[in-house]
């Protein structure tokens, strides 16, 4: 059989194991399988000083891409997905799958999938500290250590939502009859996870409610269960009107003691409703006594209630002393710029010769950067008109990073800017140490000014328009559909050193370079390969034997 043979056959079997969690992508040679684990005993959580015990967890999401030579001599392409594994556990997964004894000639996929599942242990904890020292572009997640709460908290949820589905599909036995009933008949208590048929929890709500038991003093009928039921879940239970009304009644009271616009009457201790208008009075409807709703005395016919003048007068002094304090600070402020004011122009004189210096030392940059573009070998890359605008904005970005003041981290190589402090760095990705490095001027003086000076449309824009004026660098084809951009100008240049074609036949598409990692993956078909050498990689092999897995343009 030939590889696309072996190809489709295993797409087949695939798509009759997983079903709707098989997906097809662009064509057959790249699909999605969304990974379940079958938990049979229970899982730990952990987040910070939080435990949970849970028995289902989301599916990791794998993508295949096929190439010419699956099965026959080397495994398809992979992207392992999942937002609550942390991003060395899924490296770690990729190096299992990358260190899995292939069989030339022989189809993986499935047999990675049980490597994957047998990665799942009975405990999983979620760490603010990462330590990642190698960055694998297979591994996709979402996983911060700003965000395990979130991520806790969309767990629990998920778990709660699967357990509820399986509750309602099975039969389930009463805790207080012992009947065999659906578990769509039942109703659940959510504090604590007791359930009981709709019949039983009837009667004993009707029975604690005569009792003169209501809100949280309704517990869960289970024994030392302490427990309240929910507002929504006694609603879901009464189903006598005459009782729910009382219900009501009393549930109604205990909320108005919470409530801010009611208080109570100082003489028989009723209920006030009171309003927001500026008038002090307040007058009981039971006793009719009349008094002031923010002190509690007797009504006094003032505007002004003496509690609220006493509060304005101590306001008034804090104003009047932050007043003084103000004017203090103006009084010196002022002094101590008539002190310095006879070295003002020796001041001016010293910063316009610092800016004909800068002035000079960028000229002589730019003439040395307009010497080595007159050296380098001719290049040229066809980009599609209708994907101008996103890639130069990625060739932007990327600039910005270099550009702005930013150095790779030397353990884990990811863009660390300095925005103040000493020269001692602390990488907040693999907590390496290291001294600040004085950074180099910028290799590319126009887009460099272009970010300087623009903000993102904008810059896109005057990059495209400054490659329009170039009639030596870009050119339009003849049918109006691309165009064909030249290293013979800055920008050109800059362009044309980011980018490089994919491998894949089919694709051919430009990718461009970030930062210093020379492990790139296509944005249109995940082809991974190398950006110094432009050859098809399978992991890290190729770098630990062929080319440096980081450098600079």
């Amino acid at each position: 059989m030939t590889n696309l043979e072996k190809q489709g056959d295993e797409i087949l079997a695939l798509q009759s194991i997983f079903d709707t969690k098989f997906r097809l992508l662009h064509d057959s040679t790249q699909y999605e399988i969304l990974i379940d684990f079958d938990l049979i005993d229970s899982f730990i959580l952990q987040c910070n000083n939080k435990t949970s015990i849970i028995h289902h967890l989301p599916p990791f999401s794998l993508i295949i891409h096929y190439h010419d030579e699956y099965p026959s001599n080397y495994p398809p392409s992979f992207i392992l997905s999942c937002f609550y594994f942390s991003k060395i556990s899924l490296q770690n997964l990729c190096r299992k799958l990358d260190n899995y004894p292939f069989v030339k000639g022989e189809v993986c996929v499935y047999d990675w999938i049980e490597l994957i599942k047998q990665g799942i242990t009975d405990k999983l904890t979620l760490d603010t500290k990462i330590d990642e020292q190698v960055n694998d572009p297979r591994a996709f997640n979402g996983y911060l250590p700003e965000n395990i709460d979130q991520i806790y908290d969309h767990l629990i949820n998920y778990n709660t939502e699967r357990e509820e589905k399986q509750f309602e599909s099975q039969l389930q036995i009463c805790l207080i009859c012992s009947d065999k009933i659906l578990g769509n008949d039942c109703i659940r208590l959510h504090r604590c996870g007791h359930f009981y048929c709709r019949l039983c929890l009837n009667n004993y709500v009707k029975m604690t409610l005569n009792n003169g038991r209501f809100g949280e003093k309704l517990l869960c009928p289970q024994n030392q269960c302490q427990k309240a039921l929910l507002p929504n879940e006694i609603k879901q239970i009464i189903q006598d009107d005459q009782l729910y009304q009382r219900y009501e009644r009393l549930t109604l009271q205990h909320a108005l003691e919470l409530m801010n616009d009611i208080i109570w009457c100082p003489r028989c201790q009723s209920a006030v409703l009171i309003s927001n208008e500026d008038d002090n009075l307040a007058i009981c409807d039971q006793c009719r006594y009349t008094f002031c709703k923010k002190c509690r005395e007797i009504f006094h016919f003032q505007k002004t209630c003496p509690k609220d003048y006493l509060i304005k007068q101590l306001r008034l002094q804090q104003e009047k002393q932050l007043d003084r304090i103000r004017k203090q600070q103006e009084e010196e402020r002022e002094r101590i710029i008539k002190k310095q004011g006879k070295g003002r122009k020796q001041i001016v004189k010293e910063e316009e010769k610092a800016l004909r210096e800068l002035e000079r030392i960028e000229k002589q940059k730019r003439n040395t950067a307009e010497q080595e573009l007159i050296k380098q070998r001719y290049r040229e890359v066809t980009i599609d008109l209708l994907e101008e605008d996103i890639l130069l904005e990625k060739i932007l970005n990327a600039e910005r990073m270099e550009v702005l003041n930013t150095q790779p981290c030397p353990n884990c190589h990811v863009r660390i800017e300095k925005n103040g402090g000493c020269s001692h760095m602390n990488c907040s990705r693999c907590h390496y140490q290291f001294t600040w490095s004085t950074a180099e001027g910028p290799q590319h003086p126009q887009i460099t000014s272009l970010l300087y000076h623009s903000s993102t449309d904008q810059s896109v824009q005057s990059i495209r328009e400054e490659l329009n004026n170039k009639l030596d660098t870009a050119k339009v084809s003849e049918d109006d559909q691309q165009v064909v951009i030249n290293n013979r100008s800055f920008i050109g240049s800059a362009i044309i050193k980011r980018v490089k074609l994919c491998p894949n036949n089919l694709c051919k598409k430009l990718n461009v370079k970030i930062a210093d990692d020379n492990w790139i993956v296509c944005d249109e078909c995940l082809q991974q390969y190398c950006f110094s050498c432009a050859e098809p990689i399978n992991g890290l092999q190729h770098f630990q034997k062929k080319c440096d897995r980081y450098t600079s343009l």
